[in-house]
């Protein structure tokens, strides 16, 4: 076993050597999307209870300070920092900024609100700063042209790949890989049990995120096979990777995750000039909605089920067949709504407020709402929801339909994450390079360099383009 502690702080230097021989955005991807696939989720403190419900998703701040998101977010900016440290002078802060600065600045905010948790508070803006605003950042540096972009979409499906031997493997074994790599995994065994074998973890938090994890990259690599962007990833056909990344995301089991995979999938086919806007109005909308419903507890779901005989049948059914989670955690949402809304406004400034309730919610929405209240709710929803809007609603007066589509492409991604936080804690946080590249818009076409060697001295920069004459004498002269 590696010590996770050792694992993570390891990662710093082999980052920094990333950058230093690759190209300062192919070193990007490799720091935080190898980074989040490799690293273990935080050095958690073993316990022999089944179901250890306390321990958070590395997408908030708890009592893990030390985390792949903090690590991996720190890696990416001390690169910048040693190696491009000029970039920064290009980012000129925006009105699409906002919700990230709000998001970033929440946990400060509800500690003046909540005076006694003020050392909390600065411990939150800095983790939100270093999981949420680094790669946002980065992302608004690095990746809002076409080709950074592409590079990008190809870089999830990279990671896609390296996980179907371990997803292979695990389905017919068990989540295995973290315990004997890194130890203790709170949440091993917690709904692994499948109709065919098990579900698979891998070296993410939970079978859950490496549900969502599949599901983005099978999208993206179905939009390159139909889109004919790439011929081929790591010398495999094109086909090949969707295809075979579609199917292992099935046999991962998670539910949502297929679920949402299946009803993204459009987003890829229909073409952007023909793509109703109302769709995605509909999604981001059933998204508030459904936080907005919860928050007023207009209706209660236990009460529902308990009275209402077609609800009873079917809360029955799927735990029947084993799908009986997905009430369940509606149910600790809805334990801790009225202990949420004691303070509405900059919600407690603590991670753990529920502690009050029976156990804890369950949505990444309700947890955030908790702990900094309607103002930190709605800048979150904003970072994940307005890049999507944006997509599909800028006015398509160019010839860039094939790129356009990149982009609703990748707001699927962005939203089949941004719906599963309803449910679950926690969230795949290297998509915030591709929502910060999407918050604004740019069409160019600037070739983007990913060779080691001819861009070893110039990080993050396109590769110079020379014209080649021939003089008069014969000798060939750049131009």
């Amino acid at each position: 076993m590696i010590p996770p502690l050792v694992a993570l702080f390891a990662w710093l230097p082999i980052s920094l050597v990333l950058y230093r021989r690759f190209p300062v955005r192919v070193a990007l991807l490799m720091n935080f999307v190898g980074g989040w696939a490799v690293l273990p989720a935080a050095n958690y403190t073993p316990t022999t209870v089944e179901f250890p419900y306390w321990i958070l998703g590395t997408s908030l701040e708890s009592d893990y300070f030390i985390t792949k998101a903090t690590i991996i977010g720190l890696a990416g900016l001390l690169g910048i920092l040693i190696f491009d440290r000029d970039a920064f002078k290009r980012f000129r802060v925006t009105v699409w900024d906002i919700p990230i600065i709000m998001w970033c600045l929440a946990p400060l905010l509800s500690a003046i609100a909540n005076p006694d948790n003020f050392s909390e508070g600065i411990r939150g803006a800095v983790y939100q700063f270093l999981a949420w605003g680094s790669p946002y950042l980065l992302g608004r540096l690095y990746f809002t042209e076409t080709q950074s972009l592409r590079l990008a979409a190809k870089a999830f499906v990279i990671g896609g790949l390296a996980y179907i031997p371990i997803c292979l493997v695990e389905i017919v074994t068990g989540p295995r890989l973290y315990v004997l790599l890194y130890g203790y995994q709170p949440l091993q065994l917690i709904g692994a049990d499948r109709t065919i074998g098990y579900r698979p973890i891998g070296l993410l938090e939970n079978g859950n995120m490496l549900g969502i994890w599949m599901a983005t990259a099978s999208i993206i690599a179905i939009w390159l096979w139909a889109r004919r962007t790439a011929d081929s990833i790591l010398r495999i056909p094109i086909s090949v990777v969707a295809i075979a990344l579609f199917v292992v995301t099935l046999f991962c089991q998670s539910t949502g995750a297929i679920i949402l995979l299946l009803a993204l999938v459009p987003f890829v086919f229909v073409d952007p000039r023909h793509l109703s806007r109302a769709v995605s109005v509909l999604i981001v909308f059933g998204v508030l909605s459904f936080a907005g419903l919860r928050i007023a507890n207009v209706v209660s779901l236990r009460t529902l089920v308990k009275q209402n005989n077609t609800a009873h049948a079917a809360a029955s059914f799927l735990k029947h067949i084993g799908k009986g989670s997905f009430g369940w955690r509606l149910s600790q949402d809805e334990r801790h709504i009225n202990i949420a809304l004691e303070q509405p406004l900059l919600g407690y400034g603590q991670w753990n407020w529920w502690q009050r309730g029976f156990e804890r919610p369950w949505g990444l929405w309700l947890l955030s709402f908790g702990m900094y209240g309607i103002i930190g709710l709605a800048a979150l929803e904003a970072v994940l929801l307005i890049p999507a809007l944006r997509a599909v609603w800028f006015p398509l007066a160019r010839s860039d339909i094939g790129y356009m589509n990149l982009r609703h492409t990748l707001s699927a991604a962005v939203l089949m994450s941004a719906i599963d936080s309803l449910l679950n804690s926690a969230i795949l946080l290297p998509l915030l390079l591709v929502i910060g590249g999407m918050s604004i818009w740019s069409t160019t076409d600037t070739p983007v360099e990913v060779d080691p060697v001819t861009a070893k001295d110039h990080p993050g920069r396109a590769p110079t383009r020379i014209k080649l004459i021939r003089a008069p004498d014969g000798t060939i002269k750049p131009f």
